[in-house]
């Protein structure tokens, strides 16, 4: 039984984390449709209204880095690395394809960026950020390498109990002001040196401290961190992810902050079952269940499709609503044909049975029987000491006849 699998076993699926869930993925969505799709391609716009504020994908990110801290737990570290990566790999590196060869497809005739194979391979080996050279296929995928290699960083460090002592507070502090530093003395807009970029965006420092949140709010569920140091643990957090951006976006961070104090109520307090919720728990579940999904497969095909749909005349108000109706149906199809069946696969019941077939079929080839070799295979010192196999008259003994291929 796998980590996650067993988490379920032990404790309902709270309805407050697929609430939180789908408001930070669908408002990712509409935000990218109304507000970045005119940004990226100005011709798609405008919508009949615009949501600027950025704060989903922040969001997910500190909703994985709290589950890290829940699931790390049960089990071996080793087949929890596995199960995280088999469930994030496998879809994502088909998302990377299919919106490869679509964009590539199109892009001539839109007039866009043609991806070329370097984009592909650095995308498919989550490097993308680490040169200017290298363009993203789906700008929304800047969240794959962050959480991949906290993934890994979670898997080292656990083994060696990171997590006791005094020295975690320490370790979250500086994952807000280590940043900080670099981007003010060293990362500079203009000046800097592109391997302190590289370093910089390619680790994305700038947005680490959100998985410090994730373990900040389960050291607090576990009293190991008091509300107060939480509360100015994520007050310090918003300040420097506004001073990442130069304060330019501080209705952004305001939202975040909204929504920060939501996955708080989530984590420490009692399920929102409530009427309203209560009775949208199925399709609020449904969303939920699929929003990885959706995530892969919103954005620049959502742009593609708008622009088909731009050309042949189609409203601001329908090309929204198409759009938001294609991610939730391609994250759909990517939920159930792809991730969760190349899961199963990778850490379940298909693993095993392939195991035990390969066991199977190693034992049945040891138990074959043994053709004892001719007399000219022997060596030659043999054949002279043994008359007996020189003589083709000799019977054989009753054994050898047992397992001679005349049987």
């Amino acid at each position: 039984m796998n980590s996650e699998t067993e988490i379920r076993t032990r404790s309902p699926r709270k309805l407050s984390w697929d609430v939180i869930r789908v408001l930070a993925v669908y408002s990712v969505v509409v935000q990218h449709v109304t507000h970045q799709s005119p940004i990226n391609h100005a011709e798609l716009g405008p919508y009949p209204f615009v949501l600027p504020l950025q704060f989903g994908a922040s969001t997910l990110l500190v909703i994985s880095a709290f589950f890290i801290c829940v699931t790390i737990r049960r089990g071996e570290t080793g087949k929890w690395l596995r199960n995280r990566l088999a469930r994030l790999l496998p879809a994502y590196l088909l998302a990377v394809v299919i919106t490869y060869g679509v964009s590539r497809a199109v892009a001539p005739a839109f007039g866009w960026y043609v991806p070329n194979v370097t984009d592909l391979a650095a995308n498919l080996l989550l490097v993308q950020a680490w040169s200017p050279t290298f363009h993203w296929i789906d700008a929304s995928y800047w969240t794959l390498p962050v959480q991949v290699m906290a993934f890994f960083a979670a898997a080292l460090l656990w083994p060696r109990r990171w997590t006791r002592g005094g020295a975690l507070p320490w370790l979250l502090w500086s994952l807000v002001v280590v940043p900080l530093v670099i981007r003010f003395v060293w990362r500079d807009d203009v000046d800097a040196a592109q391997w302190i970029r590289s370093v910089f965006d390619g680790l994305a420092l700038h947005r680490v401290a959100l998985f410090g949140v994730g373990i900040a709010i389960w050291l607090w569920t576990r009293d190991r961190f008091s509300g107060k140091h939480l509360a100015a643990y994520l007050v310090a957090v918003l300040v420097a992810q506004d001073a990442h951006s130069r304060f330019a976006d501080t209705w952004s961070t305001v939202a975040f902050g909204v929504i920060l104090a939501g996955i708080v109520a989530a984590a420490g307090g009692p399920d929102w079952d409530i009427p309203g919720l209560r009775q949208l728990a199925t399709p609020i579940r449904w969303l939920g269940g699929i929003s990885f999904g959706v995530y892969l497969v919103h954005q620049e095909l959502g742009f593609v499709l708008a622009r088909f749909l731009l050309d042949v005349g189609v409203g601001a108000w329908g090309r929204l609503v198409a759009c938001v109706a294609m991610a939730v149906v391609l994250g759909w199809a990517m939920t159930r044909l792809v991730e969760q069946p190349c899961h199963r696969w990778l850490t379940g019941d298909m693993l095993l049975r392939a195991r035990v077939a390969g066991n199977a079929v190693v034992e049945a080839i040891r138990d074959l029987p043994q053709v004892p070799a001719t007399p000219d295979d022997l060596p030659r010192q043999t054949r002279r000491v043994n008359p007996a196999a020189a003589d083709p008259l000799t019977p054989l003994p009753q054994w050898a006849m047992a397992t001679s291929q005349l049987r």
